[in-house]
């Protein structure tokens, strides 16, 4: 009996089209998804993986989807852009599935402003709980539910490897887009609190790199976590990153059945 895979996608704002690259180099190499725990960008990536779409589709949809598909401004109360309009766009992406109709087990990470813990969503809409996730604190309004004020995942768990794990993984391939911090300008008020965020991020992903099996960290330092213009090149890096590490996926499926 073959070894269950899981798959931890970080957050990286809108770098995270890394993602698709590596799930697209996955599937060429044939190595088998079990399990999907995603957060912030990477709860997104993996709800419209786990929904069907394929990683061309998804690509396809990363260029033709513009801003206005996503951003909807605000007067500024608890962010500048109220989610209503992501929210839209998402549930038309996974095509309105709850957890239950989903191709590939999925868990998405939220965090809740009130009581400072990790949620962590597998049942219900999948939609609600990618918009959550995604709510990178600032920008997006939380996302309020049941009495929780629910804010992006990374906050807490930028890259949730132990999710993958507790949902069955044997091995736990894990995709981090915080590592490489913004080399090139900080243009806007985004870029400014994604880095913000992103330096935290190192802190508490080095508490748990070691917990993974495949580490892949993509060199995407030089690309703005706000740029619209760098999907092509961030697919790209993210299957480079990916077919280096192919050989040790192999070895590891192989010598674990």
């Amino acid at each position: 009996m073959r070894p269950k895979v899981g798959l931890a996608l970080g957050s990286g704002g809108l770098r995270g089209l890394t993602h698709v690259g590596v799930i697209k180099v996955l599937e060429e190499n044939n190595i088998p998804i079990d399990y999907i725990a995603g957060c912030s960008i990477g709860s997104l990536i993996g709800a419209l993986y786990s929904a069907g779409l394929d990683p061309d589709t998804i690509i396809k949809l990363g260029k033709n989807l513009r801003r206005r598909h996503w951003i909807d401004f605000v007067i500024p109360q608890m962010g500048i852009i109220s989610g209503e309009r992501a929210m839209a766009t998402i549930k038309l992406l996974t095509r309105q599935k709850s957890f239950d109709q989903l191709n590939i087990p999925l868990a998405v990470v939220a965090t809740d402003l009130i009581s400072g813990k990790e949620y962590i969503f597998t049942e219900g809409d999948v939609a609600k709980a990618v918009r959550a996730s995604i709510s990178v604190p600032g920008i997006f309004n939380p996302y309020e539910m049941d009495g929780l004020l629910l804010v992006d995942g990374a906050v807490l768990n930028p890259t949730p490897i132990d999710v993958a794990r507790r949902m069955g993984a044997d091995i736990v391939i894990a995709v981090d887009l915080a590592h490489a911090g913004t080399v090139g300008n900080i243009n806007n008020m985004f870029d400014v609190i994604v880095q913000a965020i992103d330096i935290m991020e190192k802190a508490l992903f080095k508490q748990r790199e070691d917990d993974c099996d495949i580490l892949i960290q993509p060199a995407i330092a030089h690309i703005s976590p706000s740029s619209f213009d760098s999907m092509d090149e961030c697919v790209e890096l993210g299957a480079q990153a990916a077919l280096s590490v192919i050989p040790d996926i192999q070895h590891m499926l192989t010598n674990s059945e």
